[in-house]
């Protein structure tokens, strides 16, 4: 008797092609869904991290806001701390201006007027005017002899016109405000 396995075979391969083709199938959509489940994965991950980044930045705007802010208030501490040092310095020199224009006044020969008294720091520039150079002399003689004035320099003497006081000479003398030891350190 034969057998005839080949019907029987084909059938076995047709199942077997069959069953191959489902588990391609769902081989595949498994992979789908797989992948589809990871992008979302990545999807959630980035927009997490976006989320991330946007609150970071706006830390960074606030502390730049914030450092912004404290620059303005030191640069606004340096302003109020020089102002005091300006007053600080004024009330400390407030005596010695009452002392240079009473030392002034007292040193002033007769026949000498002065026009303009400039002060630059301890520089002091008289200009005025006199009736004759040996009043600048006695004047310059007088400021040596002060201890509030020191160092006179006599810069310009040039004759003037006539007037109702005689010849007068127009006349510019510098010299220096005496500083004591204490100031010059600070």
């Amino acid at each position: 008797m034969k057998v005839n396995l080949l019907p029987w075979r084909e059938e076995r391969r047709q199942h077997k092609q069959q069953e191959f083709m489902v588990e391609m199938a769902v081989a595949a959509i498994l992979a789908v869904v797989i992948m589809l489940g990871y992008q979302m994965y990545l999807d959630n991950a980035i927009e997490y991290q976006i989320e991330l980044k946007a609150k970071v930045d706006q830390k960074v705007a606030e502390l730049h806001l914030i450092t912004k802010k404290i620059s303005d208030i030191n640069i606004k501490k340096t302003a109020i701390e020089n102002k005091i040092a300006t007053i600080v310095a004024l009330q400390k020199s407030r005596p010695e201006m009452v002392h240079f224009i009473s030392e002034v006044a007292t040193i002033m020969p007769e026949g000498v007027t002065l026009s303009e008294v400039k002060q630059v720091g301890v520089d002091i520039s008289l200009k005025g005017k006199t009736q004759s150079n040996a009043r600048v002399s006695e004047l310059m003689r007088h400021i040596e002899a002060s201890e509030w004035l020191v160092k006179p320099e006599i810069s310009v003497i040039k004759g003037g016109k006539k007037s109702e006081k005689g010849r007068m000479s127009d006349f510019i003398l510098t010299l220096k405000r005496f500083v004591k030891p204490t100031e010059e350190a600070n």
